[in-house]
């Protein structure tokens, strides 16, 4: 007969699976989202320790899950492209379909009063309309039947239409992507609640073995056949840069790092520098890589200069090129040239990654900001190019930052990571315009 296994968003059925998990769905998770646990059968009440000692072996089960939090699904869905404007899309271009096909099906016999109704009730069907009646049906736990086997009766036809759904779109909502659905689901959750994929039954049936890591092997199965499902690659100006990116994110977004993947310097001997990395990004984009490619430059002229040679390149939807952001602590920033110090916004001529590492690190023993030092002038841009002081030191200093949050949490709250996560949203929603 096999055996199912389901995926859950805050407690709600959205999908059911015979003897395998979907994989697509998987790319919600990552290994470390695995939970192993035991549970009583009745009550479903997680059992440890004395409780556990003192249940009955055949009032308890093992338990194997995936599971997140509805936010973090969220934010992982948004950033490999199932945005909830996508989800909106998807459903409003199948609806059309639909609507044409119905109409159609009306020109050859006009008097079919079922395809009459439901070409009215399509007509009439938004996206909103949908998501409102959604919200209800998973916060209610709404199913076609009630647990006493009896038929539900449903408050609105929109709730009908969706817990009916039908033979070609899962709950009526018209995607070409389950996760378009699951994007929608995940909007009319708590944000608090969890999204799972309990594989206790198909681990205890044999058809994954115990230690058997269902994420990563379904993951894996899905990117051999279609690359874009793979980490998005991201690109540097320099090794340093790589770096940081690579351990602010595991700090400050553990729950997306894994999506990324950086370009290693060191083992490559691949050399840095905002010219090198325009000459990567054509390298990439002649190589037809199908993986999401993500260019980050400094904020500073050299960057500037360098991008220019891009203006006549035609590059692949799925190469995005961005700076780091402007941020307003550096509208006013100490700066040294031949006229001495002077404030200045050294947004767009000086803003390497070291003035994004927080007023904690660029703060100096004497209490002000490392200063920026002016170097050569750029004819072309007309404008200067402007270097941090102390480089070195500050990278120093960001290490026992990063480290001493590492050990302690409260560290990270305490800390001024705001240039950082404001790259990190640059890294998120690099791909948005495809929303």
């Amino acid at each position: 007969m096999g055996t199912y296994t389901d995926f859950t968003v805050a407690g709600f059925t959205v999908v059911s699976s015979k003897s395998a998990v979907v994989p697509e769905l998987m790319t919600v998770f990552r290994e470390s989202d695995r939970k192993q646990y035991r549970r009583h059968l009745e009550s479903g009440a997680t059992l440890a320790g004395e409780e556990l000692d003192a249940a009955h072996t055949d009032d308890i089960e093992d338990v194997v899950e995936y599971s997140c939090q509805v936010a973090k699904a969220i934010d992982r869905l948004n950033i490999m492209g199932f945005t909830l404007g996508r989800a909106k899309r998807d459903f409003d271009i199948g609806r059309s379909y639909e609507i044409e096909k119905y109409e159609s099906w009306m020109e050859d016999d006009p008097s079919h009063e079922t395809w009459t109704d439901e070409l009215q009730f399509l007509r009439s069907l938004s996206f909103d309309q949908y998501l409102e009646a959604l919200r209800t049906v998973v916060i209610e736990k709404i199913y076609s039947y009630s647990v006493d086997g009896k038929k539900r009766d449903f408050i609105s036809p929109v709730q009908k239409y969706i817990v009916e759904g039908s033979d070609e779109y899962l709950f009526g909502f018209f995607a070409e992507d389950v996760r378009c659905l699951v994007r929608a689901v995940c909007e009319v959750a708590a944000r608090d609640q969890l999204v799972s994929q309990d594989v206790s039954e198909l681990v205890s049936g044999g058809y994954y073995g115990p230690d058997t890591e269902v994420c990563n092997e379904a993951i894996q199965a899905l990117v051999a056949g279609h690359p874009e499902n793979s980490k998005q690659i991201i690109l540097t100006e320099g090794s340093t840069d790589a770096s940081i990116l690579r351990r602010a994110l595991n700090l400050l977004y553990p729950h997306l790092s894994d999506y990324y993947s950086f370009l290693d310097f060191e083992s490559t001997r691949s050399p840095g520098g905002a010219g090198h990395l325009v000459s990567l990004i054509k390298a990439f984009s002649a190589t037809g890589i199908t993986n999401k490619v993500i260019a980050l430059f400094d904020n500073d002229t050299a960057a500037a200069d360098a991008r220019r040679s891009l203006a006549a390149v035609s590059l692949p939807r799925n190469i995005s090129i961005r700076a780091y952001p402007n941020l307003a602590v550096l509208r006013n920033y100490p700066t040294l040239g031949p006229s001495g110090n002077t404030e200045l916004d050294v947004n767009g001529l000086a803003a390497s990654i070291e003035l994004y590492l927080g007023r904690d690190v660029l703060t100096q023993d004497e209490g002000g900001l490392t200063p920026v030092q002016w170097k050569g002038y750029n004819e072309t841009l007309g404008q200067y190019q402007g270097e941090v002081m102390r480089k070195a030191q500050l990278h120093h200093a960001f290490d026992r930052k990063a480290d001493a949050a590492l050990a302690n949490s409260a560290l990270l709250a305490a800390g001024d990571w705001s240039g950082l996560s404001a790259i990190a949203q640059a890294i998120f929603t690099a791909f948005d315009d495809e929303a």
